[in-house]
């Protein structure tokens, strides 16, 4: 009796240790196939949203500048395009809810930026913000 049950308590403490070896590889590959499935939305959403700040920041400046009625309303414009920024921020709160880390979107966002860019002085404009 006692035989079986130390055969039944390895077999179950094999499975265990299968179950853990399969985790540790599904995790990386779900994860790395989770990136590539979403990079192409996450890309344009993450150029929209890139997009919209700017033209914001910019209308803004406008408006501090030289007050109008033409500058407010490039400025309401701007903010109504900044509901891209939403859709960018949902997104990128489902992957992480979807496994993946900060870093890893953010790894995404990256490749999003170098995607656009042709050059390095692209990747240092997109980066830098101006006043």
């Amino acid at each position: 009796m006692r035989l079986a049950s130390w055969r039944a308590s390895l077999s179950y403490a094999a499975i265990f240790a299968a179950g853990l070896a399969t985790a540790f590889v599904a995790v990386p590959v779900w994860k790395l196939a989770l990136m590539r499935a979403a990079q192409a939305s996450y890309s344009e959403l993450t150029y929209q949203c890139d997009q919209a700040m700017r033209g914001h920041m910019i209308a803004k400046m406008l408006v501090s500048k030289a007050p109008s009625d033409g500058s407010v309303r490039q400025l309401r414009a701007a903010e109504i395009e900044l509901l891209a920024c939403q859709d960018y921020d949902l997104m990128r709160k489902r992957l992480i809810r979807w496994g993946l880390t900060d870093n890893e979107v953010s790894e995404m966002a990256l490749i999003a930026i170098e995607a656009r860019a042709t050059n390095l002085q692209e990747v240092v404009r997109v980066h830098e913000i101006r006043y």
